[in-house]
């Protein structure tokens, strides 16, 4: 019986980690489709389910490891949206009322972005 509890809290703690990973860079795509219009400069504010995506997103970015995960996805899809503007991506966050360093520069090393535990030690 103590086996069977312990394979049971295993395998919960393995479904706990995976469920924390960060979302798959098409959902992540996703999310960020909304905030094109503004990203290329063809709208002035970034519109509500912009806003709505990247909360999402940082919801999802519980860890360095998420982060870095996001930021390489952005990389490599920001070909897919050229003309990304990216002073205008890097403020994306805080116009939409967020926390995040979210970014889509490709001469950015994601592995050196501060991550969320990083930014929360800073608010205390």
């Amino acid at each position: 019986m103590a086996r069977v509890l312990v394979l049971l809290a295993v395998l919960a703690a393995a479904s706990a980690w995976e469920s924390a990973k960060a979302p798959p860079c098409s959902k992540i795509t996703e999310m960020i489709v909304p905030c094109i219009p503004y990203l290329i400069d063809k709208a002035a504010h970034p519109g509500p389910k912009c806003c709505s995506g990247v909360r999402d997103l940082r919801k999802a970015t519980k860890t360095h490891d998420d982060l870095v995960a996001i930021c390489e996805c952005l990389e490599r899809a920001a070909h897919l949206f050229p003309g990304i503007d990216h002073p205008r991506a890097d403020n994306l966050p805080h116009l939409c009322g967020v926390r995040f360093n979210l970014t889509f520069s490709p001469s950015v090393d994601c592995k050196k972005i501060p991550g969320p535990e990083e930014l929360e030690k800073h608010l205390l």
